[in-house]
């Protein structure tokens, strides 16, 4: 069972490389060795970098959301409703990436590209702060200030939510481009982190924030 749990995992990852060389070429219209790509990836993170900078604001006012962990916490009622995402982890999300792309690519190749960009970003960048920071998750014993830097262990990686941070990464490009109703499906991802005790609200707000502002800065860098 390991190995073929392995195995798939693997699979995963190759396919996800595929598509990503595969859309990257057709989106862009470019040769896949050749320098423009690497000037569009470069223009993509400058575009991060500036609209991160553009909302310090709203990462810096995330500082509150700390205080408020305990209280909301214990104000919302433990509930087993969609318990089915608790399953959800960084390979299907990568999958779920994957076919998303894939579904929207007939209609525009640009933001099909844009998804997979943001999520791997996303991935990246939530997969590093979780491993630094090491937060234990509320069931640990109900202390949001319970920290083991450089975990590797589930329970200690709380910080912030990948599920938030990477619904909000792959269907922020989807919603800026095929409408906000959109939004309603990393909103529900978000909130149900909050309700199954998974997460503190920090946690959920940071994630929802970072994916947010990687998506939509990586899909409006075209017009940079």
């Amino acid at each position: 069972m390991r190995k073929l749990k392995f195995l798939n995992i693997n699979v995963i990852f190759v396919a996800m490389i595929l598509v990503i060389l595969f859309s990257s070429c057709l989106s862009f219209g470019k040769n896949c060795d050749g320098a423009d790509y690497f000037d569009e990836l470069r223009v993509d993170l400058v575009s991060l970098f500036k609209t991160t900078n553009s909302q310090i604001y709203l990462f810096s006012l995330g500082a509150f959301s700390f205080a408020l962990d305990g209280p909301i916490n214990e104000s919302i009622p433990r509930s087993d409703f969609l318990e089915v995402l608790n399953d959800i982890d960084i390979f299907d999300f990568a999958l779920i990436s994957v076919v998303v792309s894939g579904l929207i690519f007939p209609f525009d190749s640009y933001t099909a590209w844009t998804v997979i960009e943001s999520f791997a970003m996303s991935a990246l960048i939530t997969g590093t702060i979780k491993f630094l920071v090491g937060r234990a998750r509320p069931f640990v014993n109900g202390n949001p200030f319970l920290f083991k830097f450089f975990s590797m262990e589930d329970t200690y990686q709380s910080f912030p939510s990948g599920h938030s941070a990477l619904s909000w990464a792959i269907f922020t490009p989807v919603a800026e481009r095929f409408g906000k109703l959109w939004y309603v499906v990393p909103t529900i991802f978000s909130l149900q982190r909050l309700w199954s005790k998974n997460h503190w609200f920090s946690d959920v707000y940071y994630g929802l924030l970072l994916g947010y502002t990687t998506g939509h800065s990586l899909y409006y860098s075209r017009s940079e």
